[in-house]
């Protein structure tokens, strides 16, 4: 087991250091393509070399065309099984951040400039099924690969393999892409009714304040210059009590602190997960918040790029490494 995981981590080393990680479109050239024969090849060689000794034996030339013909139909499926990746470009999109337990979806670009048509070429990742595309002359095409999203965190995908068949499959030739494009997984929100019965008076507590449009009526005090007339009581000027001024009584919604501290849920996963129900909700009503973790603090404030960022240092809150591999081989 020790010489197989050493030969492992000096082929994994190999291979990384072949094909680095990058952000940009990925080109297939000589260089990044390899090709073996399939099982099928294998048993297709050892049926070749049956069929000379049977011919070599009884001196039939009959066997002889036949030998020389598959021959010939192996060796043109090589080239065909090589020429099907020979010069496609591979991108992959930025993916949406999904919640923990949903499927991720990546999307690759894969695309060429040549006139011939290309078919059956599949990605795989890991050991995940993989998806197969085809693509005409001079275009490209968008394939979606599913990943089970099992663990929340920030990672960046191992490599992905892309590979063909086509046209026998008595060949297979492949190449290995990895993109350093991060994928963000968050937690899975959990909605606990009694976490949310314990903060609600916090959550729907309204402070009144004073303010000339609110919706109650609170009394009169006297005209400021500058102020709108339309607040003015003009029953009260005709009754001869002077310029007086309506005021009305408000409500405004308090910001929020989610606070790990005020969590019910036993475990780390599940505190986070509550918290980030809390995070949904209170961005779903359009009020400030904050978020408070332990030796982390995100000011209160509001819109799709606070929310972002809470999501965020909560999906990420205890993950010692931020560049390891999608975990999606198991649920």
């Amino acid at each position: 087991m020790a010489v197989l995981s050493f030969f492992q981590n000096r082929m994994d080393a190999w291979i990384a250091a072949r094909n680095p990680a990058t952000a940009d479109s990925i080109f297939l050239h000589n260089r990044r393509l390899y090709i073996l024969p399939t099982r099928f090849g294998y048993l297709f060689a050892i049926m070749q070399l049956v069929l000379l000794l049977a011919a070599i034996n009884y001196q039939n030339s009959m066997a002889y065309v036949l030998t020389f013909l598959l021959t010939a139909l192996g060796i043109i499926s090589l080239w065909q099984t090589h020429k099907n990746l020979l010069g496609l470009s591979i991108r992959l999109k930025t993916p949406r951040p999904v919640y923990q337990q949903e499927e991720l979806i990546l999307e690759f670009v894969i695309s060429h400039s040549n006139l011939v048509d290309r078919y059956a070429i599949g990605i795989q990742y890991m050991n995940q099924p993989p998806v197969y595309t085809g693509l005409k002359a001079e275009q490209s095409t968008t394939l979606r690969l599913p990943l089970p999203a099992v663990k929340r965190g920030l990672y960046k995908p191992a490599g992905f393999v892309i590979f063909t068949r086509y046209p026998t499959g008595l060949f297979h030739a492949w190449s290995w892409v990895k993109f350093d494009i991060p994928v963000l997984i968050f937690p899975k929100p959990l909605y606990d009714i009694k976490l949310r019965e314990t903060i609600s008076d916090q959550q729907h507590s309204k402070s009144t304040i004073d303010i000339s449009d609110g919706d109650d009526f609170a009394g009169l005090r006297e005209f400021r210059q500058g102020e709108s007339l339309k607040h003015i009581s003009w029953k009260a000027f005709a009754q001869g009590r002077g310029m007086l001024t309506k005021t009305f009584q408000g409500h405004a919604s308090p910001a929020l602190w989610i606070n790990w501290l005020d969590m019910t849920a036993p475990s780390q996963e599940g505190k986070l997960s509550q918290m980030t129900a809390l995070v949904i909700e209170t961005n779903q009503e359009g009020r400030k918040y904050g978020v408070k973790l332990p030796g982390l603090e995100i000011e209160q404030s509001e819109g799709p790029a606070h929310l972002n960022e809470c999501l965020q240092q909560i999906s990420t809150f205890n993950q010692t490494e931020l560049n390891s591999v999608l975990l999606v081989d198991k649920l």
